[in-house]
């Protein structure tokens, strides 16, 4: 995996023996993968291109510091179907209202190219979303019952994660109702940016360049699911590679998640783990192992009473992050309650309440500080 040559052997290899003819009947949109391409605009889309998007609007309230508006994110959608065999599909994300200086932010969030092999398998290539745990996979604010991502999808895995590669994609039924689906990829992978300049460790300070790798390594990331029956989903991933410049020190990320729908009740979560390989002569003190969860309940109420087509979900999530596994302290934890409305499946309104409590290194735990939050978000 060290150099170039063993991944282009690998990517040709994979040409030869897979690309075998497919149902011609099958489209560009029923390629594996279909996170990014399961979205509300794409509904019919039966050739050409689409556009679409989503945005995203939020009030924080917090009980010590500013009132403040925040237009979180613009987020336009294209994917251009080229053939029954090719897709293109992007993400442009605005942050903040755009490229404002120290502000702002405007990024491809993902841009890849998907050619199907045969059916149930694919080759991506381009800025890929990273199947690192499930919430990078579906992280888009409309699909979230509460206005901030879960602590532990944000700093250790850490969403939203892309990243440039290339790789594989493919999905295959298993028994009767279940199926199987995979993601793996070759990309540049993390930096020396997840050593922050306290010499903590902070994943997600260290996500790398799309542009060029930082060493000859590449890093590997995948994903396998499996959901036995519809509504209820388990998830395998991880990612590693070496973070340094000179190759020599490996980062390891691993999550486990799990989302299983009964009724109207939903429990979803996952689990992440961190190893970092440090180099102690230059950061004696520096975290080696880091660790976090979430857990989150729904429960769908009120269906088609206010409006047709509306539900009324009632949400609760505790979260806990240990930034260092080794020593006490260096640790945060959460709980947020909050009620939303959608008055179609693609919008949101959302109102919750986030407690959030940190203890320092070696500390005791600080005061609960609490955030009031009112939040839309809707695709078009």
């Amino acid at each position: 995996m060290k150099s170039c040559k063993t991944v282009a052997s690998l990517v040709a290899g994979v040409f030869l023996s897979l690309a075998l003819p497919v149902n011609a009947e099958v489209t560009a949109a029923a390629t594996p993968g279909r996170g990014i391409y399961d979205k509300p605009y794409l509904k019919g889309a039966g050739g050409g291109v689409a556009v679409g998007g989503y945005i995203d609007m939020e009030l924080e309230i917090p009980e010590n510091g500013l009132t403040t508006f925040d237009q979180y994110r613009f987020i336009p959608f294209i994917t251009g179907y080229v053939s029954d065999r090719v897709t293109v599909s992007a993400e442009i994300e605005f942050e903040h209202g755009g490229d404002v200086p120290g502000d702002g932010e405007v990024k491809l969030e993902f841009a890849v190219m998907d050619f199907r092999l045969r059916d149930g398998l694919s080759f991506r290539g381009g800025v890929v979303l990273s199947p690192l745990g499930r919430f990078n996979l579906l992280h888009d604010s409309p699909l979230n019952d509460l206005t901030e991502r879960p602590t532990a999808a944000r700093q250790l895995a850490p969403s939203t994660l892309s990243e440039s590669g290339m790789g594989l994609l493919g999905n295959a039924a298993v028994g009767g109702s279940g199926e199987l689906d995979y993601e793996l990829y070759f990309v540049n992978g993390f930096d020396e940016g997840l050593v922050d300049g306290s010499d903590r460790l902070r994943v997600r300070g260290g996500r790398g360049s799309r542009k060029q790798d930082n060493n000859d390594n590449k890093a590997i990331v995948g994903r396998l699911g499996y959901s036995p029956r519809l509504g209820t989903t388990l998830g395998f991933s991880a990612h590693s590679g070496a973070y340094d410049a000179e190759g020599e020190h490996n980062l390891t990320i691993t999550a486990l998640d799990a989302k299983v729908t009964v009724g109207s009740f939903e429990l979803q979560g996952e689990g992440v783990m961190v190893s970092a390989d440090i180099d102690r002569d230059l950061l004696p003190d520096t975290a080696e192992s880091q660790r976090g969860a979430y857990v989150q309940a729904n429960w769908h109420v009120l269906h088609d009473k206010l409006l047709s087509g509306s539900v009324v979900t009632l949400v609760a999530r505790g979260d806990w992050v240990d930034y260092d596994s080794d020593r006490d302290g260096d640790a945060e934890q959460g709980v947020t309650i909050g009620a939303n409305f959608r008055p179609t499946e693609e919008t949101v309104i959302r109102i919750d309440h986030n407690w959030r409590q940190a203890t320092p290194l070696g500390g005791e735990k600080g005061d609960a500080e609490g955030r009031l939050y009112f939040s839309f978000a809707t695709y078009f």
